[in-house]
């Protein structure tokens, strides 16, 4: 190992230790601000101002272990990779496949493939921690344990066959351009986007959910109202069962075109209110009249051409200072995968900041247009609440989690917008206006 990159590894410890002592320190001010200034849980049943209460005690254990697993995580995405490099495990992998595949494609098949279970094996004790038994401990899953395991493996399967269609491509691109790869595949990276989220709702999502329309007729009917209110054509509306799963509330907008369809969790509908759903559906029916979709897939493939340009560079450079140690000499070598993830896993790090608050951006203007579309503010407000409150969710995190880890605002930004946003109480204009019908 060269002195460069052994200085490199020292100087990303250093800062990482930085970190996470700065992220400890953030959270613990904020939860005794939270413990100081909340009051204590009250009723929300007064019609005009919402108040956010004090979390109950599982919550400030529940942020604690998310904050934990989510340090832990940072670091293996850097030194899962690295494990594999320094090892040599991934020149092994890749001899061991071209040993028995006749052609090139095959074998970047068989090497991912492999990679994607090492990788997986590793995660597995964090993963199961995360995903079932802390869930479970606070109260949050219905899984089985082997209903867990069969939804790990039918992921692992799913995203495994998907990637491996065509992980070739990009060696294949280094391999044909090795100085201009990353411009090239940052503008493949909109059209990957978009298919991506076409085939998606009716090719992928099936394989984990059944999706039906809205048992509840006297809810569908008002959604359909609802709908008619703006210049939405042919979304669907549809709830998935997860209370099979999960205690928690949800909903999302995906799909493109004739794929586009809001999607309500079970669990959403059996715990909220008629007016709340309602609200929560004009918060999803905001993301799709804004574009916030196509938006997102332009940002990210005009965003992806720095960030593969500076995993260009950096790559680069590692792989010089290796002096071929890691058992490949070119980028173009699918060996180097773990290279090339390790730098964009560090540069999805140092960018989290920024598409985490474009992200928030979005999310507010969808909250905006669900309170201008609904007028009911009294309803916005108490469905924030409660599907913030059973899923232990602290009204605020520590400044820096919130800045890498949160896609949306705060729960109590949020309840508090709800409360105070009413322009149309002083006869002031709208501002998403032009989206909303009044024939």
């Amino acid at each position: 190992m060269s002195k460069e990159i052994r200085r490199s590894i020292m100087a990303f410890l250093f800062i990482f230790l930085l970190f996470v002592f700065a992220v400890i320190i953030s959270e613990s001010i904020n939860s005794s601000n939270i413990l100081k200034t909340y009051p204590d849980p009250v009723s929300i049943a007064v019609p005009d101002v919402v108040t956010v209460s004090k979390p109950v005690p599982e919550a400030f254990d529940f942020q604690e272990s998310k904050v934990t697993t989510w340090l832990i995580r940072i670091f293996l995405s850097i030194a899962v990779p690295a494990f594999f490099l320094f090892s040599r495990l991934s020149a092994g992998i890749r001899n061991w496949a071209g040993r028995r595949a006749g052609r090139w494609v095959v074998m970047v098949i068989i090497y991912f493939v492999l990679y994607s279970l090492v990788e997986t094996i590793i995660y597995f004790p964090i993963d199961i921690y995360t995903g079932f038994f802390r869930l479970h401990k606070y109260g949050l899953s219905n899984q089985t344990l082997f209903q867990w395991l069969t939804e790990l493996l039918k992921s692992f399967i799913v995203n495994t066959v998907t990637t491996a269609a065509v992980i070739w491509i990009p060696f294949l691109v280094i391999k044909k351009s090795p100085k201009r790869w990353w411009l090239y595949l940052a503008l493949l990276i909109i059209p990957y986007m978009f298919i991506g989220s076409y085939v998606q709702p009716v090719l992928i999502d099936p394989i984990f959910n059944e999706y039906k329309q809205v048992e509840d007729t006297q809810l569908s009917g008002k959604i359909d109202q609802l709908l008619a209110k703006t210049h939405i054509d042919n979304c669907q509306v549809l709830q998935v069962d997860k209370s099979k799963e999960t205690n928690q509330m949800n909903a999302f907008m995906t799909g493109v075109f004739n794929t586009r369809r809001i999607v309500l969790w079970d669990t959403t509908i059996n715990h909220l209110n008629n007016d709340e759903v309602l609200g929560v559906v004009a918060h999803e029916m905001g993301h799709y009249l804004m574009g916030h979709i196509w938006k997102s897939i332009v940002i990210g493939g005009l965003s992806g051409i720095i960030v593969l340009y500076l995993v260009y560079r950096l790559s680069t450079w590692f792989l010089k200072k290796s002096n071929g140690k890691w058992g490949f000499g070119e980028l173009s070598d699918v060996a180097a995968l773990p290279l090339i993830m390790l730098m964009i896993n560090l540069m999805l790090f140092v960018s989290a900041p920024l598409t985490n608050a474009y992200s928030r951006s979005l999310e507010t203007e969808a909250d905006r247009f669900e309170l201008e579309v609904t007028k009911n503010n009294f309803a916005t407000a108490t469905a924030t609440v409660k599907m913030h409150q059973q899923s232990l969710a602290m009204p605020e995190p520590g400044y820096i989690y919130m800045l890498w880890n949160y896609d949306h605002p705060t729960y109590k930004s949020r309840v508090d917008f709800a409360n105070e946003y009413k322009p149309w109480e002083n006869g002031k204009p709208l501002k998403y206006q032009k989206y909303i019908r009044y024939d």
